[in-house]
């Protein structure tokens, strides 16, 4: 089985409700000395929201001295967000902007911008909303403009009668202005334009710009078989085993490609162009030609020194998954033709190993290699060289990586009724994964493939994998790959295992590594250098060495112990992971809770990069990469991504217990501190080849605005200015403190204080947590409307709440009693400091905050008011439901909840039938006659995470029993709220709901009086 597949329900579960955990942890931020001022300041309301914007896709030119940014609403839909590219010069302080631009991308030379503009897209969006359809107008091109002008958006053509992007009589469809691409010359701002382009990219020569065209909307998609994404330049590093595209309609990919020359400013048309890329050095640029008449179809080189087009090889046949060597000079394409009543294409591996030479004055057709399966000793019968997969080479180019899958008769489309043919899914209980895992992923397993290769000097085929051994990882040079075999250790309630193998790509030989592995967080992969396989076991770094076979244990028995101490789930202690590794392949950089060590591969005697300053000051260390790979440089120069200690390296740091961060410097044995501030910091952007960097600096009031600083980060300016509104709010600090649970641990939460605060006061609070939450504290909190009741709302602040988001303590198997305790504790400390009104508290929490919640309500008298959102209620049934799954609910996992109450976020370590009364004892539907406090409890009708009957259960539980409680249902919604217009009523209703109980203000009709389906239309706002 796929690792990615066998990951925890915990993982599946935290994902899933990220977006809604995201709104806790933004809106912890640092204290600042004092309150702000309120004078002329007034609390934030819910139609001001709209005017906060966010900073996307910021990115810094190579030479240091441009950087480009997009400001864009945040509450809003995507559509309609209004985005606005910036263009400033660093060293003249000049903006440009240009509206409705995204995605800008600066050449390598730093001498041009390219950037996407769409004047049409909320227009777009309302069209498709509205169900009618979009017809582009079609202006006369955009010729360059005069330096520093954006060109025009093109008037629309409108029927009379009608106005602006509204339909005229007689139901016409609207005149949307295209989208287009424009290209901008940095040094004289003059502007070219083209429209309807859906991919753009550099050369990274910065000598050609490359533009192809964007696929028909009626399409639905500008990709076909076999993926339509042009290939990365250089081709990438030898993929993964099991990679493929997903399932897509059969026919020509080719769309036209504009191919500029920036240096005459000459355009070149390529038609129909399917896959392209260019090799390492961008001298060369391959393409393949997929045409609906496939008798010009083929592969050819355009040469940018030169302007000449070389044809490779032509055939009326398909073409695609192109990709060069590292070293630029050979490539391989896979070529094939349909066949009649079966979903696989027949296709053949064609790799010309010296392009170099057919692209010589004279030089004759090159000669192709060519891996034909019916020819190929041992390839499987009945098996094909799949275009499901992406190709790759060995460094010593003489191996290319494919897939390979088994042929099958297309699927019978027939549609037949249960009357004619029976729909039955057969779930057994010896199967190895449970029936619904199998439907969520049947796309995945039925465009699976198995990764093999071909020596293309011997012309021969090698069996890498197969149902023995499924997944493959291929080590960088593409060497040694390593094989998992999970059979036999595949079960629902254990932790995800293998037998690991070395296997040999050059004779597809297995040798055993370990057997019964812990994969996971357990397997750290293949070093850069392709030398070592480093794992977890028996709480140590394990380094197995592939030209010996040899393993070791890192560290010598005089390194600390690695284990994570932190890690509260049942099961066996994982690691705190790897930095990375040096970059003479000799040693691994290991990270202990604080500290930084350098662990050598062959198991000799540690050493501590940061001297135990991190243990003594009780900082985290880790190293922070401010400057990505440069793809232009060869592998053979040194493996991409390793650590080069011979000069001075970057690391974050992180106070424990102060939430101080910064950055430090460690050159050679010293560690120097460069910043480290109450505040939270992004990871620095070097530019390519300059000394500046760019990064955003966050505190509870500073929202994370893009700065600009040399090599030691402190004196940092500031270059933009998102939100100059929030001056106009009320907005408050936050305050830290500590606390304990019942066993003296020591814990931390975090306070927020309203602007008018005044000592000795006591305020309404309201209480949300998720876990832990301090390590946020300086993070700034955006308003933004709830997608769940685990949200901290800045509004609530800004209008005299206090707010408070504590950490909790989990043992194993007490959950919700470890939730209860903690966040009571927390409660009681900022009570005896004087802040909290202790008869008005309330709490909330959604998802695993949403239980924690439901049980807290249920057993606490300390909240005057409870919400709880998407929670489960009922343990004992939980456990045996498959989350994220049903036959009428899509989207989830497929799963069931086995690995999740077992040894993920549940926590439990044990079954409902190994220990009942304690699944009964920490479920919140047990527990409901002792309610005190009135319920807001919100639930999306289709969530794919918590059955939508955990929210109606409860409600109708506490129904029951003559409590107080009311359950908002938003049909058609997830585990957390995506529409604007629910996430808004959502919003107004829990702060209404919290200001009766809290604050004691009048009650809206639909708190008291509740909401008559029959009346739902008429009641659209929730304050009626």
């Amino acid at each position: 089985m796929n690792h990615n597949a066998a990951k925890s329900l915990f993982t599946r579960r935290w994902i899933t409700t990220f977006v809604l955990a995201l709104a806790i942890a933004l809106t912890a931020a640092t204290a600042l000395p004092g309150a702000q001022t309120n004078a002329k300041k007034k609390a934030l309301a819910i139609d001001d929201y709209a005017k906060w914007r966010s900073i996307a896709s910021p990115t810094i030119s190579g030479d240091g001295n441009w950087v480009a940014y997009v400001l864009q609403l945040t509450n809003t839909v995507p559509a309609e967000a209004k985005p606005v590219l910036h263009l400033l010069n660093l060293e003249t302080n000049v903006e440009v902007t240009v509206a409705d631009a995204t995605e800008g991308a600066f050449s390598e030379d730093s001498k041009w911008i390219v950037y996407q503009v769409d004047p049409g897209a909320a227009q777009r969006a309302r069209a498709a909303r509205s169900g009618l359809g979009a017809t582009p107008a079609t202006p006369p091109s955009i010729q360059p403009s005069q330096p520093g002008v954006t060109p025009p958006v093109p008037a629309q053509v409108v029927a009379p009668g009608a106005q602006p992007g509204q339909a005229a009589r007689g139901g016409a469809a609207p005149t949307i202005p295209p989208r287009r691409v424009e290209l901008r010359n940095l040094a004289t701002g003059a502007v070219r334009s083209w429209q309807d382009i859906g991919v753009f990219t550099f050369a990274p020569t910065s000598t050609h710009l490359v533009l192809r065209r964007r696929a028909p909307e009626a399409a639905g998609a500008t990709s076909g078989r076999g993926g339509g994404a042009p290939s990365a330049p250089g081709g990438g590093a030898p993929a993964a085993a099991g990679a493929g595209a997903a399932s897509a309609p059969a026919g020509p990919r080719g769309f036209d490609v504009i191919l500029l020359d920036l240096r005459t400013g000459r355009h070149q048309l390529l038609g129909s162009v399917g896959d392209f890329a260019f090799n390492r050095t961008g001298e060369l640029l391959a393409y393949t030609v997929d045409a609906a008449v496939k008798d010009g179809n083929g592969v050819f080189i355009f040469d940018t020194r030169n302007g000449r087009v070389t044809p490779l090889d032509n055939d009326a046949k398909s073409y695609n998954r192109l990709v060069w060597n590292d070293e630029g000079n050979a490539i391989a394409v896979l070529k094939g033709t349909d066949v009649e009543k079966m979903r696989e294409k027949d296709n053949v591996l064609v790799a010309f190993p010296d392009v170099a030479a057919a692209l010589k004055d004279g030089a004759s057709a090159p000669e192709p290699v060519v891996l034909e399966t019916a020819k190929a000793d041992g390839f499987p019968k009945g098996w094909v060289i799949s275009d499901r997969a992406a190709l790759a080479w060995s460094e010593d180019n003489k191996r290319v990586f494919f897939g390979a899958k088994e042929q099958v008769a297309t699927p019978d489309a027939t549609r037949r009724t249960t009357d004619e043919t029976a729909d039955v899914d057969v779930w057994n209980t010896g199967d190895e994964r449970v029936q619904s895992l199998q439907m969520v992923r049947v796309e995945q397993d039925r465009n699976f493939t198995f990764r093999q290769a071909f020596d293309v000097p011997a012309k021969r085929f090698i069996k890498l994998a197969d149902e023995t051994m499924r997944e493959l990882d291929m080590a960088p040079d593409g060497k040694w790959a390593l094989g998992r075999d999970t059979r036999g250790y595949i079960r629902d309630s254990r932790l995800p295992a293998a037998d690991i193998y070395r296997v040999n790509t050059s004779t597809g030989e297995r040798t055993l590594i370990a057997k019964g592995q812990l994969v996971g967080a357990h397997v750290f992969g293949i070093s850069p250098h392709g030398t070592n396989f480093l794992f977890w076991k028996n709480d140590k770094f394990q380094a197995y060495e592939f030209e010996t076979g040899a393993t070791k244990t890192l560290g010598a028995g005089r390194a600390p112990s690695f284990f994570d101490r932190e890690y509260d789930h049942p099961g066996p202690k994982p690691s705190y992971g790897i930095a990375g590794y040096t970059n003479d392949g000799k040693a691994v950089i290991a990270q202990h809770k604080y500290d930084l060590w350098v662990l050598p591969l062959d198991g000799s005697a540690p050493k501590s990069l940061t001297n135990g300053l991190g243990d003594k000051r009780e900082i985290r260390f880790r190293i922070v990469r401010t400057q990505p790979p440069d793809p232009t440089v060869p592998r053979s120069v040194g493996p991409r991504g390793t650590i080069d200690l011979s000069k001075p390296v970057t690391l974050s740091a992180y106070g424990e217990w102060t939430k101080k961060s910064g950055f430090y410097e460690l050159s050679g044995a010293q560690l120097k501190e460069l910043v480290y501030e109450d505040a939270s910091f992004s990871v620095p952007t070097r530019a390519m080849k300059a000394d500046r960097f760019m990064f955003t600096r966050q505190t509870f009031v500073e929202f994370p605005d893009l700065r600009i600083s040399g090599p030691g980060f402190k004196e940092s300016k500031k270059i933009s200015e998102a939100n100059p509104q929030q001056t106009d709010y009320m907005w408050g600090h936050r305050v830290l403190f500590d606390f304990k649970n019942k066993d003296g641990v020591r814990l931390q939460g975090i306070l927020a204080l309203p602007d008018d605060y005044k000592p000795g006061e006591k305020r309404p609070m309201l209480v949300t947590f998720y876990e832990k939450n301090s390590q946020n504290l300086n993070r700034y909190s955006a308003p933004a409307y709830l997608t769940g009741m685990g949200g901290s709302p800045m509004q609530a602040v800004s209008t005299g709440y206090l707010t408070m988001l504590p950490d909790v303590h989990f043992r194993t198997g007490s959950s919700h009693t470890d939730m209860l305790e903690c966040v009571e504790a927390a409660t009681r400390k900022v009570i005896e400091l004087g802040y909290a009104d202790p008869k008005h508290i309330g709490v909330s929490g959604h998802s695993y905050g949403g239980e924690g919640a439901a049980f807290i309500g249920t057993m606490s008298k300390m909240f005057a008011a409870v919400g709880m959102g998407a929670g489960v209620i009922d343990l004992y049934y939980d456990f045996t439901q498959n989350w994220g799954w049903a036959y009428a609910v899509t989207g989830g996992s497929g799963e069931n909840a086995f690995d999740y109450y077992f040894y993920s976020q549940g926590r439990w370590g044990f079954s409902p039938w190994d220990q009942p009364e304690r699944y009964r004892y920490e479920s919140a539907i047990t527990h409901v006659p002792n309610v005190i406090a009135p319920f807001l409890i919100m639930h999306g009708g289709a969530d794919p995470t918590v059955d939508f009957h955990n929210g109606l259960g409860f409600y109708n539980a506490l129904r029951y029993n003559g409590k107080k409680a009311v359950f908002l249902s938003y049909p058609g919604e997830g585990h957390g709220l995506r529409g604007l217009a629910n996430r808004k009523d959502l919003t107004i209703r829990f702060f209404e709901f919290f200001d009766h109980y809290l604050k004691e203000a009048p009650a809206p009709k639909w708190l008291t009086e509740g909401v008559p389906y029959l009346k739902k239309e008429a009641s659209r706002d929730p304050g009626k």
